[in-house]
């Protein structure tokens, strides 16, 4: 008995090693890829750390990972698709100078190229179009992502533009003026052991898929044309069963060129900015009734067409805007530029037709709300934070009534928001999204919502 517990245990340790050395191994090779000299900034994707974390979180909840039918249907027709890839242990993407700044690259070796061209016209629905030198293009309908390919490499772009990317592509591909990924300025981002990290100059973000919950953080530039000073900043307390709070210590430079048109509205940032006072916080607490009049038109005995108008009752989100201003100046100038009527104290139907909003506050504050006669907010407390966010969506999933979107909330339970100026014109950004179920991988949860 002795004996083969030896052996048993020899066995076990021997495949831990293997194991171990083999991600090392991947991880290693990984990392020596070469990237677009031009390359402006790297995103990367630890596959490996990602599959690691599930695996694991799959072995301690095994009962939810495997408990129907339909979940081993769905995970045996996920194995069926054969991509016809090789997946490295670290998926790195890029994005190109003179190329939009939302269009990331990054490529990948074909293991099989049957089964890659079956897999991005059949499954995917991509029409392929042969080229020259056995040199193949692909796009979606819309054309935000496009592939080019030969026999042995497929160059993938993603982006939120629409643009013809055929010339970059064929660049990557064949790694014209290319480069040692160590050699191009983003060793943070290759030692980072998150699950999905960025990085361009001397901005930093990780992203990590944990039991329960989604956490990022990163440090960042100082928006262009937003001034934030160092220290404490006093905030109005965050209730946690309201649906959303929001608030921001910062104030914005003057630019007389920006403006914003609002229907037959138009509003001068130069303006607002001159009575701005350096603070802006919004809560939505829950849903109200608001009453609208519906006109009509009808024909009366005498076949003249009259007017009718019946009142209707209809559910609001419940939400109030206070702003910390020079307001009584602030109040005037909008109502100079039609955008609030101070009479009747609400904004212009024509620049928000959905509801009505009331004009309120004193002189220093201006309180925008769709509840009538909102009290004024009392800033009570002290933080380092200039920016805080909060938002309850299970309060959120029962203010709403759209199928279409409350199906992929169900699974997220409360995100959390903050930022730090850090004295250097730079930014410390952490946040944090909740899951309703603490005890499965955040990443798990929310893919089953898709």
């Amino acid at each position: 008995m002795k004996k083969f517990l030896k052996i048993a245990a020899v066995i076990l340790i021997s495949l831990l090693i293997f194991f171990i050395g083999t991600l090392k191994y991947r991880n290693y090779s990984a990392n020596q890829i070469t990237i677009p000299e031009n390359t402006t900034s790297l995103v990367k994707i630890s596959v490996d750390e990602i599959l690691k974390t599930l695996a694991l979180n799959a072995i301690s909840n095994p009962v939810h990972y495997f408990k129907s039918d339909t979940e081993k249907n769905i995970g045996r027709s996920f194995k069926r698709i054969d991509h016809g890839l090789s997946i490295p242990a670290n998926l790195y993407l890029y994005t190109i100078k003179d190329q939009p700044n939302t269009s990331f690259f990054t490529k990948f070796k074909i293991i099989n190229l049957k089964n890659f061209e079956h897999f991005i016209s059949k499954t995917i629905g991509f029409q392929i179009k042969k080229g020259s030198k056995k040199l193949n293009y692909a796009k979606s309908v819309l054309g935000n992502v496009a592939i080019c390919y030969d026999e042995k490499s497929a160059v993938v772009v993603f982006s939120s533009q629409i643009a013809n990317f055929d010339a970059a592509l064929k660049d990557v591909l064949n790694e014209k003026k290319f480069k040692k990924m160590s050699d191009g300025g983003f060793s943070q981002l290759i030692s980072s052991n998150s699950h999905v990290a960025f990085e361009e100059n001397a901005q930093f973000a990780e992203l990590n898929f944990k039991s329960g919950e989604i956490s990022f953080n990163g440090i960042f530039n100082t928006p262009e044309g937003v001034k934030i000073k160092t220290g404490l900043y006093s905030y109005q307390p965050a209730n946690t069963n309201n649906v959303m709070n929001f608030w921001l210590n910062a104030d914005f430079e003057r630019n007389t060129k920006k403006e914003l048109k609002l229907k037959n509205v138009l509003i001068e940032q130069d303006s607002l900015v001159k009575y701005y006072q350096g603070y802006i916080d919004m809560e939505w607490t829950n849903t109200i009734k608001q009453t609208d009049s519906i006109i009509t038109y009808e024909y009366n005995d005498d076949f003249e067409k009259v007017q009718k108008v019946t009142l209707q009752q209809k559910d609001v989100p419940n939400f109030l805007i206070n702003i910390s201003a020079d307001a009584l100046p602030l109040k005037n100038y909008l109502a100079r530029q039609n955008f609030i009527n101070l009479d009747s104290c609400v904004v212009n139907k024509s620049v928000f037709p959905l509801y009505h909003v009331f004009v309120g506050g004193d002189s220093k504050q201006l309180t925008l709300s769709t509840k009538k006669g909102t009290s004024l907010h009392q800033y009570s407390q002290k933080t380092n934070n200039f920016l805080s966010l909060n938002l309850n969506f299970k309060q959120l999933n029962r203010q709403f009534s759209l199928p279409i979107i409350t199906r992929y909330l169900q699974s997220l339970k409360y995100l959390t928001v903050t930022a730090q100026a850090t004295g250097d014109q730079k930014i410390a950004l952490q946040g944090k999204l909740e899951m309703n179920n603490q005890d499965i991988n955040g990443l798990y949860q929310l893919l089953k919502t898709l």
